[in-house]
């Protein structure tokens, strides 16, 4: 079982084919990384710092080495040779696993997030132990249920004040995926006016 500070296996890297690849985040990553983070549309439905510098995105890399020695598996998603955004697992510790995941606005509309999260929770559930994953996004960010259904999370529905975002409680939506369920889904769209 995965307690909070184990030793994760090393970093492997992850393909379905010449266009997409995941892979440790490295320091060449870093001016992609901020552009990514300076997108409003990331910082609407993240809790990334604004304003975004430099130095937040060399403090992410060296978080990113501690996690793969605590409890946090973070990928870079690396599409046409090029940063294009995270996938990661937050392991709970008790067999179940938290998934998160951005995109550069340059990669979106492509399917790029859903392949990455696919082969990310495919490695995840190969791991011994790990029987379930969730997904929470604040509710309104249908670009990623989209992304989480197509992935086969079921919606286990609406939490007032479920997460935090820059020191605010925020609605949030929850999902689910246990091992052996099917890795792809029907995507809900949201009702008119939303």
């Amino acid at each position: 079982m995965w307690g909070k500070r184990v030793r994760l296996p090393a970093a492997p890297e992850l393909t379905d084919g010449p266009d997409l690849v995941l892979r440790q985040p490295l320091p060449g990553d870093v001016d992609d990384i901020v552009a990514q983070c300076r997108d409003p549309e990331f910082q609407r439905w993240t809790t990334v710092p604004v304003p975004y510098h430099r130095s937040d995105a060399e403090d992410f890399l060296t978080r990113v080495a501690e996690g793969w020695r605590g409890s946090v598996a973070r990928f870079a998603i690396v599409y046409e040779r090029r940063f294009a955004g995270t996938v990661d697992l937050r392991f709970d510790g008790i067999g179940g696993a938290e998934v998160g995941f951005g995109l550069a606005p340059w990669a979106r509309g492509k399917g790029v997030m859903t392949r990455a999260l696919r082969l990310v929770l495919g490695w995840g559930f190969g791991l011994p132990g790990i029987e379930v994953m969730y997904w929470r996004a604040q509710v309104g960010n249908w670009a990623s249920r989209r992304v989480a259904e197509r992935c086969g999370f079921r919606m286990e529905g609406t939490v007032r004040g479920l997460l935090e975002q820059r020191g605010e409680r925020r609605d949030g939506w929850i999902g689910s995926l246990r091992r052996g369920e099917p890795l792809s889904g029907a995507v809900e769209e949201p009702a008119q006016g939303i």
